[in-house]
């Protein structure tokens, strides 16, 4: 698709700057705006539409071309009819977010099953079927599924591992797919698309101008964590406190880091990058915001990605980490999303400048491998 676009206006205001303005056009093939999210929230069948060994788990949650997903198993068999009444029920088939020992499992025995589908639907819901055991009826719906507990443990999601009996059966029952996804959004391309809740709607007419001027007023600088963003004014956003957006009154506006933003209540949809999170806690430490390395304040500050390594951490009482340390190598500075720099070992979720640390004598894990092979990781720490 070609675009034909009237410039006229532009070339005349920036001709007194004495800028060279060249023609140009703007060509667009549609294919490259199919996106394969919407297929993924309606489901694809593990084998036919999509192999095992397309999907990563090698951070920990299971990734498809970029995209977070999850496995389950559609048929619900004979169970069909109480499933979808209540589908958290015991014998109900449960939903893998994460490489649980029943994923590796079956990477393991070289063969997928073809009775999972792979989704990123993340309402709760999942569409089920089944022959009903008294009716002899086929029956289909959605059901409301529960997650896996291994998953669950694996990834010490919300410290579940060092959870009692009671409090891992709340925690599975109020489980919510779309803050799951929400947490570790910083190995991915973009948030499922029905985790989208933020709208650009719903705004005034004056919004750009007022948050643009409370931003200027302050400074640029965040009312929460108070790193100064003049240096990266894109990471500053300005924030609705009752979520009404067009109440723009003083004492419903606050100015915050794109960190911090994300963090409010019901902000989760804001997809932070991990790039993104990396620099701001480089400022944070360069304007010394960091006053003490507790694992509160870490919580507080690092990725969400981290958390749950970060809970592990705090209940086995490992020695504090540190954020914002940045490594140079030559003309490469490679940023750490956490580490212990008197032992000099790193935890990145980009992998990509791993080889530039380990040359410069560190031990680098990602959260995954952290958690996952803890005993070794705390003998490097302590």
């Amino acid at each position: 698709m070609k675009l034909t676009v009237d410039f006229s206006a532009l070339h005349r205001a920036v001709a007194p700057l004495g800028q060279v303005v060249t023609d140009f056009s703007i060509t667009s093939d549609a294919s490259e705006l199919e996106s394969i999210g919407s297929h993924l929230n309606q489901g694809m069948i593990l084998g036919k539409d999509i192999q095992l060994d397309e999907i990563d788990g090698s951070n920990g949650v299971l990734n498809y071309d970029g995209h977070q997903v999850m496995l389950y198993i559609p048929d619900q068999g004979g169970n069909i009819s109480s499933v979808l009444q209540d589908g958290k029920q015991k014998g109900a088939r449960r939903v893998h977010v994460a490489e649980c020992k029943t994923i590796i499992g079956m990477r393991e025995r070289g063969r997928f099953n073809d009775r999972y589908d792979v989704i990123s639907r993340v309402d709760g819901f999942f569409p089920v079927f089944g022959g009903d055991y008294h009716s002899r009826k086929e029956l289909k719906g959605d059901a409301d599924l529960a997650v896996c507990q291994n998953c669950l443990v694996l990834l010490n999601h919300n410290n579940f591992s060092q959870l009692g009996w009671s409090e891992k059966n709340q925690l599975i029952n109020s489980f919510s797919y779309s803050k799951f996804f929400e947490a570790y959004s910083s190995y991915f391309k973009s948030l499922p698309q029905s985790t989208a809740g933020f709208r650009a709607g719903n705004y005034t007419s004056d919004w750009s101008s007022i948050s643009s001027k409370l931003r200027s007023d302050l400074d640029y600088c965040c009312e929460q964590c108070g790193v100064d963003l003049k240096s990266e004014k894109k990471l500053l956003h300005t924030h609705h406190i009752n979520g009404n957006k067009a109440n723009n009154q003083r004492d419903n506006l606050r100015v915050l880091c794109v960190d911090c933003h994300k963090k409010q209540p019901h902000h989760a949809h804001i997809n932070v990058s991990n790039s993104d999170v990396l620099k701001i806690n480089q400022l944070r430490r360069e304007q010394h915001k960091f006053d003490v390395f507790n694992y509160d304040n870490l919580r507080e500050y690092a990725d969400t990605a981290l958390d749950g390594l970060l809970q592990k951490c705090q209940s086995t009482r490992l020695p504090g980490a540190e954020l914002g340390i940045v490594i140079q190598d030559k003309e490469t500075f490679v940023s750490i999303d956490l580490c212990w720099p008197r032992r000099k070992v790193a935890v990145l979720i980009n992998m990509s400048n791993s080889n530039i640390l380990r040359r410069h004598g560190w031990t680098v894990f990602t959260a995954f491998d952290a958690l996952n092979n803890f005993e070794n990781f705390q003998r490097q720490i302590r």
